[in-house]
């Protein structure tokens, strides 16, 4: 029996996913999906009709053309009506709502966070049934650090559509929002909300969110403080809002982030741990139903506890299988039992599918699987220990080898010294897990609750100082930027090669080779045109004027801000091969606020410079940049200045940049507003 034979779920979710890609990129009218549903009905019913055992083997196909026709259009439609579901309709209205919380606010800077859904807006003197779910911030006080999930308000605001990606090969931060169904944001300010009621109808979630907080709450009983609160929190609830982004840096770049999410490694701890505790149910077959029953059980009040996010829910979901397959004493065919569970996933939410944890999760889990058992047969040894060491060894270098491409595409980065993080890390935190399961059970008893949260408080540091003293080892992190082409075709020649060793196949090994050199070629290409453009980039950034000068490879940056410049350029560096820029002041690279770059001359002038500037003739520029909030009088501006092109920043205000804009298309000198457009990528050309 080959793969596909033993899997049938991955048959059925290739054609789930393909329809909901395809949908992603080309809304097919209702005629058409209708068209679909009658032709796949037509397949299958004529596959039916067959009688004669030879004509049914002969066009058994048509069975399979029609479930492969209905699923993709299954997928079409799921993403079509989960778009239409989310589709917001107060943008840019200034209007009166009533709204609802749904999740628990999160606590910023300045404000607290909150995710709502509408429920009505007030218009022509009555409340209009609404809909739509929006992210909204509340302005820091007393009264908005009381709210709590469920908590119904009255609030005036006009809401905006997020912001997409501004700056080349930056974050896509509406595409992300949407992808959990959130269209708008506002903030809200003090005396602009009043609460009007709560939620008091039953709700699952909610009910999880009080109890993750009062299970957070014997942490800090125990005085659990700090960094270890927040690692504790999120290793073992999924609290993730305490995390600092120093303590994240460092597991991140350790290779060590996938212990702060809740994912198949948490999950089958607990089921491990609940599979013990119940050890003493018999052999029986009504026992060992019960007994699944108790850990199926145990299993999803976990999941909610942890908020069901998708990595959770896809193993939870697995090992749910896993433990019903045991009680009905049938071995589990581990690959249909993943496809499984991806399948109820995206049927349950299709975005799940560009979810970056669900697509890391699945890679891992499928990597796993498949070369964990190969990697540890090369080396065989007989002392349990010693198996334990080479199996967690083998199992990280599975892990990594699934991952590496979806994590060079997304984060740019690979962490050197993986093996070395996941012999600390994991015992660590499985370790932790263990302590911290046997300290919310025994949190009542006074003096082995003390003793356990103070083992458990020291297990925890130990393991965040072992991970930062990695971070610190030489050269811990190397920066490598994949395209999608690279990812894919990293994928595809890991499938090939792997193929190569079952076959023998020379073509096989030869199409393998032959990705893995296009990976290479496309990384040569990039570098070839890095090494020959002579670029400006002036970023948006509503901080300060953020502008960046690639010469040939030599990457150079003016700004007023080097910590903002790094976090919103950083990535457009890496994919480009750029190292890090040096950074140059305006008065060393700067004459009278002028510069001069291949050949191209650059105005920036501020408020001083407007004050203390004397004119003699005109002055003559190519490109005239209005940063920094200054604002002279526009007759003033153009009056001893004559600019080819003429660029406005958003720090600069709406009002001006309109008025600027209208003095350039009086006179028909090209404008560019980075706040309308985004950031301004020059191309020079000699």
């Amino acid at each position: 029996m080959n793969f596909l034979q033993r899997t049938p779920f991955f048959r059925l979710l290739i054609p789930l996913i393909a329809g909901i890609v395809v949908s992603q990129y080309v809304k097919l009218p209702v005629f058409w999906l209708f068209i679909l549903l009658i032709l796949s009905a037509l397949f299958v019913v004529s596959s039916l009709l067959l009688k004669k055992p030879g004509v049914q083997f002969k066009y058994r196909w048509l069975f399979g053309t029609g479930i492969f026709l209905f699923l993709f259009n299954l997928g079409c439609v799921l993403t079509e009506s989960k778009d239409k579901s989310s589709e917001f309709l107060f943008l840019n209205q200034k209007e009166i709502y009533r709204v609802e919380l749904t999740d628990a606010p999160v606590e910023k800077a300045k404000s607290y966070k909150c995710e709502i859904e509408l429920l009505s807006v007030f218009r022509e003197g009555i409340w209009q049934p609404a809909h739509g779910k929006a992210l909204v911030y509340f302005q820091k006080d007393s009264l908005s650090a009381s709210l709590l999930f469920g908590d119904r308000m009255i609030l005036r605001t006009e809401f905006k559509t997020p912001i997409g990606a501004v700056n080349p090969d930056g974050f896509n931060y509406a595409a992300y929002l949407k992808r959990q169904g959130i269209m708008a944001t506002a903030y809200i300010s003090s005396g602009m909300w009043q609460l009007s009621d709560a939620n008091t109808s039953f709700s699952i979630r909610r009910l999880a969110d009080e109890s993750r907080r009062n299970l957070l709450k014997i942490f800090s009983k125990f005085e659990i403080a700090g960094d270890e609160f927040a690692v504790l929190a999120a290793l073992t609830l999924g609290f993730t809002d305490a995390l600092q982004p120093d303590i994240m840096t460092s597991y991140s770049a350790t290779g060590a982030m996938h212990i702060l999410s809740v994912s198949g490694l948490h999950v089958g701890i607990v089921y491990v741990v609940i599979a013990f505790v119940l050890s003493f149910f018999g052999k029986s077959k009504k026992s060992q139903v019960l007994k699944a029953v108790f850990i199926l059980l145990f299993l999803w009040m976990y999941a909610f506890l942890t908020g069901l996010s998708p990595s959770v829910v896809r193993s939870t979901l697995m090992f749910s299988l896993v433990a019903i397959g045991s009680a009905l004493d049938r071995k589990s065919q581990i690959y249909n039992t993943v496809f499984m569970s991806a399948f109820v996933m995206l049927l349950i939410n299709p975005d799940f599918l560009f979810d970056v944890g669900f697509q890391l999760s699945y890679a891992a889990v499928l990597s796993i699987v498949f070369f964990q058992k190969p990697f540890a047969s090369l080396v065989p040894v007989k002392a349990k220990w010693l198996r334990w060491f080479r199996d967690l060894i083998s199992v990280s270098i599975a892990a990594q080898l699934g991952t590496i491409p979806v994590t060079l595409y997304y984060f740019h980065q690979f962490p050197n010294y993986f093996l070395l993080t996941n012999i600390v890390a994991i015992p660590l935190s499985t370790l932790i897990i263990y302590m911290a399961i046997v300290l919310l059970v025994v949190s009542f008893i006074p003096y082995l609750s003390a003793g356990i949260a103070f083992l458990l408080k020291w297990c925890v540091w130990l393991m965040n100082f072992l991970i930062a003293g990695i971070e610190h080892l030489p050269h811990s992190l190397s920066e490598i930027s994949f395209n999608f082409s690279q990812m894919w075709l990293s994928f595809i020649a890991l499938a090939l090669i792997v193929t190569y060793f079952y076959t023998k196949k020379f073509t096989v090994l030869f199409a393998g080779l032959s990705a893995v050199l296009f990976v290479l070629v496309i990384s040569l290409q990039t570098r070839w045109e890095t090494l020959h453009a002579e670029r400006v980039i002036v970023f948006s950034s509503q901080k300060s004027l953020q502008m960046n000068f690639i010469d040939h490879g030599n990457n150079f940056a003016l700004s007023g801000d080097s910590a903002e410049m790094l976090k919103i350029a950083g990535t457009y560096w890496k994919n480009h091969q750029l190292k890090k820029p040096v950074f140059v002041k305006s008065n060393s690279w700067c004459e009278n606020n002028c510069l001069e770059f291949s050949g191209k001359k650059f105005l920036i002038p501020d408020e001083k410079w407007w004050k203390g500037i004397s004119f003699e003739g005109i002055l003559e520029v190519d490109y005239l940049i209005i940063s920094n909030k200054s604002k002279p009088k526009v007759k003033n501006l153009f009056r001893n200045i004559l600019p080819k092109n003429v660029i406005v920043d958003n720090t600069v205000s709406d009002w001006y940049t309109q008025s600027v804009r209208q003095y350039c298309v009086d006179n028909q000198i090209p404008f560019y507003s980075i706040a309308e457009q985004g950031a301004c990528v020059l191309n020079i050309q000699r």
